[in-house]
């Protein structure tokens, strides 16, 4: 009979062969219940403990990146460089190793990434990219018993059970405008990605809240501009919206910090001086936000806490032996980070 190995134990027990470790090791990371049935395992199966983990190997944890070509917001972006370095500092602090690899939309996850899966403790997933139609392919293998406990970052799946940590884009986009219509604004130009995310759709619904709320249903008050999510594109999208249109809104409110910008180098191109002849206002306050002419008021999100919660989620799961099936017993956890507005000089009172 071949020797039998930690990989195979965790197979039989159906979880991650880091579990195996904790447990014939001595080390923490597993509960006692489960710690009793893998060394039950392993002496039954006459296991060998000192041909399986080398003590200064650390566990190990994936922080895998969904890509959509057809979407490419993560990659225009550089939001989730800083929820990554949230996940790195979280991570390193609770002795966990961080290996990053993509995902690409479409493909089949299992084979993507099967060189790794046994030698994983557990998966972050960043979900910028998934859009609704996409869904499914999340759910498909979040739901199966893979070994390990997975946390989806920076998208809510509510049809899927598995934990997901993200930013409150309902509210954040809701406070945006309300801000803006307490500062004296009262037609909203809404500048809409033509690539929509579920992100997109939530904040999309806060600036419709905040426009029935404070002005009403009239079609007056809000002017939607369709425009690309890439810099590029966009700025020729509002380029072409401006040559068209005979009366400008009193302030553009764009989905994303990128678009915001895109904006302003269209409106500083045809000669209209932000904020002067009007406000632009933009979301997520990445570092563009800083590098433009005059900065951005944009609405802030903790991205770092973003991946800091979503370590401390997923180490949780790991502590208590959990993986993504089994996690559903206690209960999958929707965590929303609030967000706050980061007045700048691109939004003046009307």
């Amino acid at each position: 009979m071949s020797e039998i190995t930690a990989k195979e134990i965790a197979r039989i027990l159906g979880i991650s062969p880091a579990s195996v470790s904790f447990a014939l090791n001595g080390k923490p990371g597993v509960s006692e219940a489960t710690r009793a049935k893998i060394k039950k395992l392993a002496q039954e199966l006459g296991y060998t403990p000192a041909k399986v983990v080398r003590p200064q190997e650390n566990p190990m944890i994936c922080f895998l990146i969904y890509t959509d070509e057809k979407v490419a917001i993560a990659q225009e972006s550089t939001f989730y460089t800083f929820v990554l370095k949230g996940v790195e500092a979280a991570a390193k602090e609770l002795g966990y190793r961080v290996m990053i690899r993509y995902l690409e939309a479409g493909a089949d996850f299992f084979r993507q990434m099967e060189d790794v899966l046994p030698d994983l403790a557990g998966v972050i997933l960043l979900g910028t990219d998934i859009t609704t139609p996409r869904k499914g392919e999340i759910t498909s293998f979040a739901g199966k018993n893979v070994g390990f406990p997975m946390v989806i970052v920076d998208n809510f799946i509510f049809s899927a059970y598995v934990d997901c940590v993200g930013n409150d884009n309902l509210y954040g986009a809701k406070s945006a405008i309300s801000y803006l219509i307490d500062r004296g604004h009262r037609r909203i130009g809404y500048l809409r990605a033509n690539q929509r995310i579920t992100n997109f759709d939530d904040r999309e619904a806060g600036i419709r809240m905040a426009i029935s709320e404070h002005l009403g249903n009239g079609p007056q008050m809000l002017e939607t501009i369709g425009v690309s999510v890439s810099a590029e594109g966009a700025y020729r999208d509002v380029c072409r919206w401006l040559e068209r249109t005979s009366h400008l809104p009193d302030a553009l409110f764009a989905e994303n910090d990128v678009i915001a910008a895109a904006a302003i180098r269209a409106l500083k191109m045809k000669g209209i001086r932000v904020p002067e002849d009007i406000s632009v206002m933009g979301f997520d306050d990445i570092p563009v936000c800083e590098m433009v002419e005059p900065t951005i008021t944009t609405v802030h999100s903790f991205k770092e806490s973003l991946g800091r919660e979503a370590v401390g989620l997923l180490h949780r799961r790991i502590l208590a032996g959990q993986s993504g099936e089994t996690a559903r017993d206690s209960g999958v956890i929707k965590l929303s980070l609030s967000t706050r507005i980061v007045e700048r000089q691109s939004v003046a009172d009307k």
